[in-house]
């Protein structure tokens, strides 16, 4: 399987970690950016959306979204990471997929785009009243479901990874402890992440 990508840490880094979890061999191929090459052939003949992620798998089936391209993984190698079945958990999933992401993907844009005071003043404002809930449901908890490691850890990972690369997080103990122990993973270790929750 191939997977497509376009920065170390982008939302590529979930599929990764995921593959390396589940020992899926993945050929990785990182698109120039800056030169747009996910918006033109020959990427754009693979995906014509120009999203990324975009795993193109054995069977030659073109999957992109990064949530879409885990549980398909999950399916295939991974069904212990996995609770589809429960409302709670897919609630979950898409929670940190989309609303918690938009946050954390539009904080971590600024990083690496350029600030933007319109941007940060519309993002920041919405982004304590979550931390909050978050650091409550973590109170005594290494991860975030029903007390093992699932892909929802991975998800909610990432998203609190962008945060406090941004230095949200500095009040937020057992959101740090989490983003700590389980940056501890040799499967995620193994994707060099200190320099994403430890900038300085």
């Amino acid at each position: 399987m191939t997977l497509y990508h376009l920065f170390q840490y982008d939302r590529s880094l979930k599929v990764r970690w995921l593959a390396n979890e589940l020992n899926i061999s993945l050929k990785v191929v990182r698109l120039n950016a800056k030169e747009g090459e996910y918006r033109r052939a020959p990427f754009t003949d693979i995906n014509p959306y120009s999203l990324i992620p975009t795993l193109v798998t054995e069977d030659k089936q073109c999957l992109f979204e990064a949530a879409a391209i885990c549980l398909y993984l999950c399916r295939q190698e991974g069904k212990d990471l996995v609770d589809e079945d429960n409302p709670m958990f897919m609630q979950w999933l898409f929670y940190f997929a989309s609303s918690l992401d938009q946050l954390s993907g539009g904080i971590i844009g600024l990083k690496l785009f350029g600030e933007c005071e319109k941007v940060r003043a519309r993002l920041e404002p919405r982004i304590p009243g979550k931390l909050i809930a978050m650091e409550l449901h973590l109170e005594g908890q290494d991860y975030w479901y029903n007390g093992q490691f699932s892909l929802l850890d991975i998800f909610a990972w990432h998203n609190l990874a962008y945060l406090r690369n941004d230095g949200q997080l500095a009040d937020y103990p057992n959101l740090n402890h989490y983003i700590d122990n389980l940056a501890l993973r040799p499967s995620l270790a193994a994707l060099s992440v200190d320099k994403l929750i430890n900038p300085s």
